[in-house]
């Protein structure tokens, strides 16, 4: 598993956008790869909890940028 973390630092709100959508797609795919690998209690068939949309991953993961770039109303 890849554990580099780029900078939250983005020079502007479109930047900051594109980073969290790119975050999203990777949390995801990390996410469906450690599902693949559950192993069910006693060889029972249970269902999976529903997947998280990549537009809710990506919306927490902007707000965490805006923040960590104050809003983007100073110099970063």
């Amino acid at each position: 598993m890849k554990s580099d973390f780029p900078s939250l630092i983005t020079s502007n709100t479109q930047a900051g956008l594109t980073l969290a959508g790119q975050l999203a797609d990777s949390l995801q795919a990390q996410i469906k790869q450690a599902n693949a690998h559950v192993e069910r209690p006693g060889g029972m068939n249970y269902l999976l909890p529903a997947p998280v949309p990549k537009e809710i991953i990506a919306g927490i993961l902007f707000y965490a940028i805006a923040t960590a770039n104050r809003g983007w109303t100073s110099k970063a």
